[in-house]
């Protein structure tokens, strides 16, 4: 992992907060969840707002440090997001960097791996661990696939 002391920012979406809260937990401290967004259209307009170091004037999730001084390196998508969820906030993200703006990755969670349904016990681990793995190879830098640009498989 590249220097640590301080952690590094990602951005958390999923469908519910009872998945979302230890997830946030779970990835600390090297990772600092600083949003979770709830749905595609909410994060969609959340994620430019926090690409320039501001608070989006509101929020769909109160999950999250609130801390935007560092764009986040990573947007990971749970489960319950699909193609065109993906796309909406790949403009956004487009869009933002046009102006100038960091793009992060989009880490997309890959349905194919077998995994309990949520919330179900263990689900946040194996989500954690997964990405946890996934964000540890993009910040050791190492070149990662995935179904389009700009999106990798967790």
């Amino acid at each position: 992992m590249a220097d640590s002391s301080a952690p590094i920012p990602v951005v958390v979406c999923g469908k519910a907060e009872i998945v979302g809260k230890p997830v946030a937990e779970g990835l600390k401290p090297e990772y600092e969840v600083v949003l979770f967004c709830l749905g595609a259209e909410p994060t969609a307009a959340e994620v430019p707002y926090i690409l320039k170091g501001v608070a989006p004037p509101s929020q769909s999730s109160q999950v999250g440090t609130g801390n935007y001084s560092s764009p986040p390196v990573a947007v990971i998508m749970g489960a319950a997001w699909d193609a065109a969820d993906v796309a909406l906030v790949k403009a956004a993200i487009r869009q933002s960097a046009a102006a100038g703006a960091a793009a992060p990755v989009i880490l997309r969670n890959d349905t194919g791996v077998p995994a309990p349904q949520p919330p179900a016990p263990g689900y946040a681990e194996q989500l954690i661990r997964r990405m946890r793995v996934t964000l540890g190879k993009l910040v050791d830098g190492e070149k990662l696939d995935g179904p389009e640009e700009g999106v990798v498989w967790y």
